[in-house]
């Protein structure tokens, strides 16, 4: 009754309904169910109101959808100074610098442009980092120009990224300039910007990377008297870069400092100092100090020194780091950075000579689960080490690990992974394995061909897998085995894989090759296989091959034998046409066939064998 005179609710409009769902979808991490909804709408870029398409716009920039962040873009009619710098960021992040420039220009080209200090710097951060990179001079224009075109003042983000871009560059000179007039205040700024600890750490590290200790910690005390106080990033910059420098004494003032308390960087640093000079026992002296100060130990303190007890000798220690490293699971931590594989190799090669690749691959696999950088050394030293303990299996799964990343295994490593197979006789697995190789377009001995194909031959139900290998040896002109391809046809044979042997056969007569034709009918006269046989002695006529008058007849006879007389004539009929001689088959199988084409009906065929019988006779009787 209390609602009896409010007006009814007025429908959503469209525009808002549209935005406010659109906004929902691009809750998701997955953008495929707002872009379908953008693609359902009859007119998105009319009907959605300017902040929906801008936050699409970020979205996809974001998702790393740089072309359908920038056709948007160029269709948006009002981008905002967010979302361009969106796009922006998106583009140079992926060195897409021309297509940046363009994004730029198109937007600065707009009466509504309203560039801002993200977008400054952006710019700075981006192109400082991208290839080629802009001049000095050049990075400088940009930093006046935008601020006084567009009424903008720079902040402190701005002028450390311009520093840091000059430091990039290699522009000490320039750098130090910025940094000094931002010490005193730029008179010609709307508002001064004074240098902040990142704006000291920037310069610090720009010196130490050019080995300018002296200058870095001339810095480093203009800072503490400027009241600026340094962070964990600026005494570790300092450390690495005296270190470096060869300065220790330097360190050791930095180390005795109250205000700075060393973390799992600073003892890393000092360790690789160490070790870069030889100095292992200090090295393992600085690793003992970790524990001692309760400071946690990461795979670079590990690798650091294990590496170095490895170069130095000392396995039997580094193998027992290895264990405290696998034991208190270091590995399998996340956070800091992500280890080198390549700095374990050393010890990766120590375990594996020693029958420890279980040990090693257990460490390898810790590190791949970190997505550490994957290296070629490290899996063939394991590949190796394995195959040398005869687990074939674990060798082989590594191949295809490495195949996996885009890398191809050597000649070696296949070698061992194929030959182990065939000694256990695992042949279907060792020639799988030779087949991986050969599409890496690597290309083993002919003894390896060789040796993969006797194993084949000596599997049951391997005839089909001997005859590829048979084909791609042809294929790449390998030198074949007289014994071994004739045992290869007679295996397709026994298959009942008579298309494909006939196949190979032609194919290695018209490389210049033979197979031992007589051994081949002959067992294919034991097996019964008459037919089979009669194609192989017709081919031989074809190839004026001369099998002799023993072969000839038993074929004949077997035809005869298994009421095949019509086939028995046209083989006897082609012995006639090839110019051989009716002696070619022995007297007696001629008497078979023609009771055999008698009984059959084949009067006219049986009256030629007679003639031809009669002309033998003659024949004998002459030379009497």
């Amino acid at each position: 009754m209390g609602t009896a005179g409010k007006p009814p609710a007025q429908p959503e409009p469209a525009s808002v309904a549209a935005a406010r769902k659109l906004h929902l979808l691009l809750r998701s991490r997955d953008l495929r169910p707002a872009l379908e909804y953008l693609s359902s709408l009859p007119s998105p870029l009319t009907l959605l109101p300017n902040h929906a398409l801008n936050a699409l716009l970020r979205a996809l920039a974001a998702a790393g959808r740089v072309r359908a962040a920038t056709d948007l873009f160029r269709r948006i009619p009002a981008p905002t100074a967010h979302s361009f710098n969106s796009l922006l960021a998106a583009l140079l992040r992926r060195g897409r610098g021309r297509a940046a420039n363009a994004v730029l220009a198109a937007f600065l080209r707009s009466p509504r442009a309203t560039p801002d200090a993200a977008t400054l710097n952006t710019l700075l951060h981006g192109l400082s980092t991208a290839s080629p990179r802009p001049s000095p001079p050049a990075l400088v224009r940009l930093f006046r120009f935008l601020p006084e075109t567009y009424a903008f003042a720079p902040d402190a983000i701005s002028y450390n990224s311009l520093l840091s871009a000059l430091c990039r560059a290699g522009d000490l000179h320039a750098a130090r300039k910025l940094f000094d007039k931002m010490r005193v205040g730029e008179k010609d700024c709307k508002a001064s910007v004074s240098p902040n600890v990142i704006t000291y750490t920037t310069m610090i590290k720009a010196y130490c990377v050019r080995g300018l200790a002296d200058e870095a910690l001339a810095v480093f005390n203009m800072m503490s008297a400027d009241g600026v106080a340094p962070n964990r990033i600026t005494y570790n910059t300092m450390i690495q870069g005296f270190c470096e420098a060869g300065r220790m004494e330097l360190v050791k003032g930095l180390l005795e400092t109250d205000s700075f308390k060393p973390d799992t960087c600073t003892f890393n640093t000092l360790m690789a100092a160490h070790c870069g000079e030889g100095r292992v026992k200090e090295a393992m002296e600085v690793f003992g100090q970790m524990a001692e100060l309760r400071v946690s130990r990461d795979s670079a303190s590990y690798s650091t020194v294990i590496r170095a007890l490895c170069d130095n000798r000392e396995f039997v220690k580094a193998e027992a780091l290895v264990d405290e490293l696998l034991e208190k699971e270091v590995l399998t931590k996340r956070g800091g950075c992500v280890p080198l594989i390549a700095a374990y190799n050393p010890v990766f090669v120590y375990l594996c000579e020693n029958g420890k690749a279980k040990k090693a691959r257990v460490l390898f696999g810790q590190l791949l689960d970190r997505r550490s950088k994957v290296d070629f050394a490290a899996f063939k030293t394991l590949i190796l080490g394995h195959c040398k303990e005869g687990d074939f299996e674990e060798g082989y799964q590594l191949v295809l690990s490495m195949l996996k990343r885009d890398l191809v295994p050597d000649d070696e490593c296949y070698i061992a992974i194929v030959e182990g197979f065939s000694q256990k006789g695992r042949m279907k697995v060792a020639w799988e394995a030779l087949h991986r190789m050969l599409n890496s377009g690597l290309r083993p001995s002919t003894s390896t061909f060789h040796s993969v194909l006797l194993g084949l031959l000596k599997k049951e139900g391997c005839a089909k897998e001997a005859a590829d290998l048979i084909e791609i040896m042809l294929e790449r002109k390998i030198r074949q085995n007289l014994d071994l391809s004739t045992n290869t046809i007679d295996a397709l044979f026994k298959s009942n894989l008579n298309d494909r042997a006939y196949k190979i056969i032609t194919s290695l007569y018209d490389q210049g090759y033979y197979i031992k034709m007589e051994k081949l009918i002959g067992d294919l006269c034991e097996e019964k296989k008459f037919t089979e046989a009669a194609e192989l002695t017709l081919f031989s006529l074809q190839k004026r091959h001369d099998l002799g008058v023993s072969v000839s007849s038993t074929v004949l006879d077997g035809l005869c034998a298994t009421g095949r007389a019509s086939d028995a004539f046209r083989l006897f009929y082609e012995l006639i046409e090839s110019g051989n001689s009716s002696g070619a088959v022995e007297p007696r199988s001629l008497v078979a066939l023609r009771h055999a084409l008698d009984e059959d009906g084949k009067k006219k065929e049986a009256d030629f064998v007679a003639k031809q019988m009669r002309r033998a006779a003659a024949r004998i009787r002459e030379m009497v």
